[in-house]
């Protein structure tokens, strides 16, 4: 049975009307559409016909008449019930807003245009989710890291290789959760790889740790560092940047403004109160870690940052009312 690109090709060569007909590679891009997306009939045509999407789709497919820079990737979406728009990238601006359903992506493989009748090896296709960093973090934690952590799947490698694969793959694993919590208002404390198999052992001479260990607690270090820095970002935001930025924000949006940071606040108060954070914390404290120290000051500057939240809160709601 004939694919989509093969049935557009067929279609292109009957010589259609249309203005897919010009350019056989503009059919094949609207049969993927029709395929993966089901559009009703007439959507494509209508969205590939406008003129900011002719320019894009022709600048795409490397037509001269384009002019400026080739876009690597294309994205055909739908901002709306029963629309479709195309777009010249993931970064297409705040006007453009969100998916709300699952699109379609375009990739260029390489600075060669396709060829004049064929996208094959020029061009990757594929369904892009409407969430796609929820996607892709799903895949991380039910697919990349069980595969990873699977001890029979690395019998044969190296100790070290074994423990930075694993490394590398938790540590794109909670940037993307951290992003992905950001997006909400909310600030992720991540576990350090290690964080909840902790193991203390110790002696009449004091504290043995072997190798893996010592890996373990350079981790925690590590993680102190990373919180504290993340910690000290929501501090430091004030409701005074809007007018920094030459806005005028009226007393309501001080006090959403004060709302969602004393929400953020509370977020992070109560990660720190876990039992693997607090298991983190008591030790460093045995091993007599310089940085407990610098846990205990975050641990305090989010108290009197909730503190202060409330007074601010009040303030703004006394504003409102006068």
């Amino acid at each position: 049975m004939p694919g989509a690109e093969e049935r557009a090709a067929r279609a292109a060569e009957s010589g259609d009307p249309g203005r897919g007909a010009a350019d056989p590679r503009l059919r094949l891009l609207g049969a993927y559409v029709a395929r993966s997306l089901r559009p009703a009939a007439g959507v494509w045509e209508r969205c590939a016909g406008t003129s900011e999407a002719e320019r894009l789709l022709h600048a795409f497919l490397g037509r001269e008449a384009a002019g400026g820079p080739r876009p690597p990737l294309l994205l055909v979406v739908r901002p709306g019930p029963g629309g479709l728009a195309v777009r010249p990238g993931l970064d297409t601006g705040p006007e453009a807003g969100p998916p709300r359903a699952k699109g379609l992506f375009f990739l260029r493989t390489g600075p060669e245009p396709p060829g004049p009748r064929s996208l094959r090896g020029a061009v990757l296709c594929g369904d892009l989710p409407a969430a796609p960093l929820q996607h892709l973090a799903a895949m991380f934690s039910e697919v990349v890291i069980p595969i990873l952590a699977n001890e029979k799947n690395h019998l044969d490698w190296p100790h070290v290789l074994r423990q930075d694969v694993q490394r590398h793959a938790h540590s794109l694993q909670c940037d993307l959760l951290v992003i992905l919590e950001q997006v909400k208002g909310k600030t992720l404390l991540p576990l350090p790889l290690g964080a909840a198999k902790l193991e203390f052992e110790a002696s009449p001479s004091g504290t043995i740790l072997d190798c893996t260990d010592k890996s373990i607690i350079y981790a925690l270090e590590s993680a102190v560092i990373q919180w504290s820095r993340q910690v000290q970002v929501v501090l430091k935001r004030e409701s005074g940047q809007a007018l920094l930025q030459g806005e005028s924000p009226t007393p309501k949006v001080e006090l959403e403004f004060w709302k969602s940071r004393s929400e953020d606040l509370e977020y992070i108060y109560n990660q720190l109160r876990m039992i693997e954070v607090r298991g983190m914390a008591r030790l460093l404290d045995k091993l007599q870690s310089s940085y407990f120290a610098a846990f205990q000051a975050m641990f305090r500057d989010v108290q009197a940052g909730e503190n202060q939240q409330v007074c601010s809160i009040h303030r703004s709601q006394i504003s409102m009312e006068c």
